[in-house]
């Protein structure tokens, strides 16, 4: 049986990285809409193409960027798909792939891994 890795604390409950996940998913939920949604104002609702497709390609580091973060992504969801399946929480790992098309990986993962704890403790 695979169980998360860290373990379970005893008696229940999660493995002990709730309240960091739990963090770092507001953090990066706020830091990135803090960045992305004053652009988007400023420069409408069709620049949000920028962040994938657009200015993001004119140099090296930022295709490098978008590559790597796109191959993390895939990466990620692929494992969690099967893992959501798993543990029968395919309609939170629906979440996280919006949240990861929506906002960005970096509010996505701790998410799901906070949902994937919860689930595993029983809740």
């Amino acid at each position: 049986m695979v169980t998360s890795s860290g373990g379970g604390a005893a008696g229940g409950g999660t493995s002990g990285r709730e309240k960091p996940l739990f963090a770092l998913f507001i953090a990066a939920f706020i830091i990135q809409n803090a960045i992305a949604l004053p652009y988007v104002r400023e420069n409408g609702l069709r620049s949000t193409q920028d962040f994938f497709v657009g200015d993001i390609l004119k140099t090296t580091p930022g295709r490098f960027a978008l590559v790597d973060l796109g191959f993390v992504s895939i990466s990620f969801h692929i494992w969690a798909f099967a893992e959501a399946r798993r543990l029968r929480i395919v309609p939170w790992w629906i979440a996280s792939f919006v949240l990861t098309c929506g906002v960005g990986i970096a509010t996505a993962v701790p998410f799901f891994l906070l949902v994937r704890d919860r689930a595993i403790a029983g809740r």
